[in-house]
């Protein structure tokens, strides 16, 4: 659908949830297309309803206190390319007819002023929202949804495309490892099935920047299921405590000195018998967290964050 609408001059709407990548529609739409100048995009939610107004249509010296300069807005700089609208539900209805009359006309007045502007945009929008709903309630302006809305693009949630999270989490890897000076690292494949089994209510956003702080925090070149984030390994069910296995630390605690270190009771908890052994490798290597995440295989994270929670570092967790 990128590929056939890009190179022609209809509107396009773009439909989706957050994290789902809106922008990055609209920009290869833009990059695909015939259009020579640049692609603007305007948050219509981060300004009021005069800011957002002064911001798209631009202002003359003095039409308002603190106006001292004449400002193009965007839909001059997008003069010859094209203007991504995102969140173009949280326009005002006074922006909103605005913005109807430049679609329609190609022309409009910069805030204070009289002379009347012409312009040569392509308008890309994008939602989250149900703007067919808003416009029947009168939320939206209907002829407005009616003109934004020549050639809708709805975008999938990763769990409607879960069989793409190997493919995107293939890529993010090589692009952090890059960005960051990394060896390129792995991933087991216990890991990738708890990943597909989670449900990314961020989307492919937060999918990408799960992977960075992993690759930013990993030691090792292969990431195991442990060295996931907490709240993906609590969502899928599993038991972050039961990772860090007695006999996995107890064979890494390598000489009988340190191995006489572990203060294991009967009737301890396997929480506890976790914690004392942690406690054990940890006294071993002078509380050196690099190197105790060496012997038990974990990333430096996996120490941290099960050091602060068994109540055995003052660091902040990372």
């Amino acid at each position: 659908m990128i590929t056939q609408v890009a190179p022609t001059k209809a509107t396009v709407m773009i439909h989706g949830a957050r994290g789902t990548g809106k922008e990055l529609v609209a920009r290869a739409i833009h990059h695909r297309s015939l259009r020579h100048g640049s692609l603007i995009a305007f948050n219509c939610a981060t300004l009021n309803e005069n800011l957002a107004e002064s911001e798209l249509f631009g202002h003359e010296r003095g039409a308002f206190s603190g106006a001292y300069y004449q400002r193009k807005g965007r839909f001059e700089l997008a003069h010859g390319g094209t203007l991504f609208l995102d969140e173009v539900s949280q326009l005002s209805l006074s922006n909103q007819a605005r913005l109807l009359r430049v679609l329609e006309e190609r022309e409009f007045e910069r805030v204070g002023g009289d002379k009347t502007i012409q312009v040569d945009v392509r308008f890309v929008c994008a939602t989250n929202h149900d703007l067919e709903t808003a416009a029947k309630r009168r939320e939206f302006l209907p002829d407005l949804y009616d003109r934004l809305n020549v050639v809708p693009i709805h975008l999938p949630t990763l769990q409607e495309r879960i069989e793409d999270v190997p493919l995107l989490m293939k890529d993010f890897l090589h692009e952090f490892c890059l960005q960051n000076g990394k060896p390129l690292i792995t991933i087991v494949p216990e890991a990738i099935r708890t990943l597909m089994k989670y449900e990314w209510p961020g989307n492919v956003r937060e999918l990408k920047n799960c992977i960075e702080g992993l690759v930013v925090m990993s030691t090792q070149s292969t990431l195991q299921q442990i060295d996931l984030p907490e709240r993906i390994l609590k969502a899928t069910g599993i038991a972050f405590s039961n990772l860090l296995s007695v006999p996995d630390v107890w064979e890494s605690v390598d000489t009988i000195e340190n191995k006489q270190r572990l203060n294991v009771q009967v009737g301890m908890s396997l929480d506890e018998i976790n914690r004392e052994a942690l406690r054990a490798t940890l006294e071993s290597v002078d509380n050196n967290k690099a190197k105790a995440a060496e012997i038990l295989k974990v990333s430096r994270r996996t120490i941290q964050r099960k050091a602060k929670e068994y109540g055995l570092s003052d660091e902040p967790e990372l």
